[in-house]
């Protein structure tokens, strides 16, 4: 029997995970929302392959007995669900040259705007340049750095593409990357120490920190990696290098996972990492001289309930006031330590509550010259510019908007399903 043919027929709910969006290929009628035997409670989907997803074009109702002889060439979704605008998630600023970047998760490309861009309008701010394409091989992207000594722009791939990709720091548009270096599965956070000649990754699955050449490409090696049960790593995402106190500060959420590498050019998995087993641990600042290397125990660490750390994202440290700043995105918060803190200590200064406008921060960014600190929101497409002493329900001095004021944010980061519950008519996008 042809079903797709009938008036019950369904709808057919599709994902796209390189561009995050939801299409909806087959009109379900009303007729049918629930009490059709024949109607799965749930429907299972697909990943649709296409990059961009394309407003529908219809002109007027579609007939379903029409609509089956059809099925094979190009359809057009009847309605979908996408955020048409970028989301800001790592940040990078470049005083000396006046320029911020910010990776852009969701249309899958890096923002180069004004260090002293933004204001307090509704409006969007416009970008200085958008790298952005398929020729720019950013994918799932999430750690961003400029590296102005050698007038670069480094991108992290995180859950898809397992790659960093590097360009001329004044590149725009849909361009290629001057070199790209494969990676282990779920690098996040990426800084660079130009005098050494070389960066360092963190890895969220493995639990490690990698340190590669800094024009390694291809399947190149890295140098030496930080792993195993004595580091403390887990599920490590921001990163810095502070090449001044050839320190290495890295922010972990705490969930430790014992997962086999993924591909030949994965930096390994040692036998102790593999057998501590997985467990948890609570969020940390870990602090590793940046000599260190295998299964090395960190200089210092923050942990503890009085750091206040929940699920901690970018890192930045200001070495001028000593401090180090913390994307706290569990409560919607930015912490400030003193470098030298270790221990169950409480910060020195927290940034939290309705007025400073922080939702879901990823990045942060210390510019010590401009007395400024720079918060990059994930849920309110939204970068935020604090006075550097700001502390508790604080206002932004200025706002970078990627989007105009209320423009909700869809909330899909990589979705790789979707399911429809017909029970409460609802449909439910894991990511």
């Amino acid at each position: 029997m042809n079903k797709i043919g009938r008036r019950r027929s369904l709808a057919l709910a599709l994902v796209s995970f390189s561009t995050p969006c939801l299409l909806f290929t087959f009109l379900r009628p009303k007729e049918s929302r629930h009490n059709n035997d024949e109607t799965p409670a749930v429907m299972l989907a697909t990943i649709f392959p296409e990059e961009i997803c394309l407003s529908p074009k219809l002109d007027g109702l579609v007939d379903n007995e029409e609509m089956s002889s059809s099925i094979g060439g190009e359809l057009p979704p009847i309605r979908l669900v996408s955020d048409p605008y970028p989301t800001f998630n790592g940040i990078s600023l470049d005083v000396e040259n006046n320029r911020v970047a910010m990776s852009d998760e969701n249309r899958k490309g890096v923002l180069v705007y004004d260090r002293a861009g933004g204001n307090k309008s509704s409006v969007a701010t416009s970008p200085l340049r958008q790298i952005i394409g398929p020729d720019s091989q950013i994918g799932y992207i999430a750690g961003v750095t400029f590296d102005p000594a050698h007038r670069e722009i480094y991108a992290v791939n995180n859950d898809l593409d397992d790659r960093i990709v590097v360009f001329d720091d004044d590149a725009h548009g849909d361009v290629k990357p001057k070199r790209r270096l494969f990676v282990p599965h779920q690098a996040w956070g990426i800084s660079v120490n130009p005098a050494a000649d070389q960066f360092a990754i963190s890895v969220q699955q493995l639990s490690m920190v990698a340190i590669y050449r800094r024009e390694a490409k291809g399947l190149e090696a890295p140098l030496r990696i930080i792993e195993g049960p004595s580091t403390g790593l887990a599920d490590p995402h921001g990163l810095y290098w502070d090449a001044g106190h050839h320190e290495i500060v890295v922010a972990n959420h705490g969930n430790y996972s014992v997962i086999a590498s993924y591909s030949a050019y994965d930096a390994g998995v040692s036998s102790q990492a593999m057998s501590a087993g997985g467990h948890f641990l609570p969020p940390s600042l870990n602090v590793f001289q940046d000599s260190a290397s295998a299964d090395a125990k960190p200089a210092r660490t923050i942990q503890g309930a009085h750091t206040q750390l929940n699920w901690p994202m970018g890192i930045d440290i200001d070495s001028v006031h000593e401090e180090i700043a913390v994307a706290n995105n569990g409560d919607n918060s930015v912490l400030v330590f003193r470098r030298s803190a270790q221990g169950d200590v409480e910060p020195v200064r927290v940034i939290r509550g309705p007025r400073t406008g922080i939702v879901s921060p990823m990045g942060v960014a210390i510019d010590a010259k401009n007395d400024e600190i720079w918060v990059a929101n994930y849920g309110d497409h939204t970068a935020e510019v604090f006075s550097r002493t700001a502390t508790g329900n604080a206002v932004p001095k200025r706002i970078v908007r990627n989007a105009p004021a209320g423009t909700p944010t869809g909330g899909f980061g990589n979705p790789y399903a979707v399911a429809y519950d017909s029970k409460r008519d609802q449909l439910l996008v894991p990511n």
